[in-house]
């Protein structure tokens, strides 16, 4: 597994996907209607990532097979700066259709719990939506625990 960061190309298809997958989930869960999905978006992108791939205190990784090279999904997280303590909170994680069920995600919140450690970050949160029981059962599995809102404390 290669994590690289995010070429230009690479985020916006990563973006693109990101968005539509939360406009639904938004939608499935009953916060968004169909009718103001796009405009709630675009100005939650606009207040999350007003400079886009260049956000300061988000990164963007795509996670690549490593004999292949093909980006396999990507990684988006985000440092953040409590009062007491500084977390890293994962925006979005994708492995696309083809590729999941294969260890990928696992590896990858590997390769972010290995990030943490160099940043000095002892927990690692996520939100995931109720209706994503497939996701919760993979951060269940990899430790993390809680409602909407998961957590891990590193050791």
């Amino acid at each position: 597994m290669i994590f690289d960061r995010m070429t230009q190309s690479e985020f916006e298809k990563f973006i693109d996907i990101s968005m539509k997958d939360h406009m639904r989930s938004q939608i499935l869960a009953r916060n968004w209607t169909e009718e103001n999905a796009s405009q709630k978006m675009e100005s939650m992108r606009k207040q999350i990532l007003p400079d886009y791939l260049d956000t300061k205190g988000h990164y963007f990784y795509s996670i690549k097979d490593e004999n292949s090279g093909t980006v396999t999904g990507g990684l988006w997280y985000a440092v953040q700066n409590g009062i007491v303590k500084r977390s890293i909170f994962v925006i979005d994680i994708q492995i696309y259709e083809k590729f999941r069920r294969k260890g990928y995600g696992s590896q990858a919140f590997g390769f972010l719990e290995e990030k943490a450690g160099e940043l000095g970050v002892k927990k690692i949160r996520l939100n995931v939506f109720d209706h994503n029981k497939p996701a919760r059962a993979m951060y269940e599995k990899l430790g993390y625990s809680g409602g909407e809102l998961m957590s891990k404390k590193l050791i």
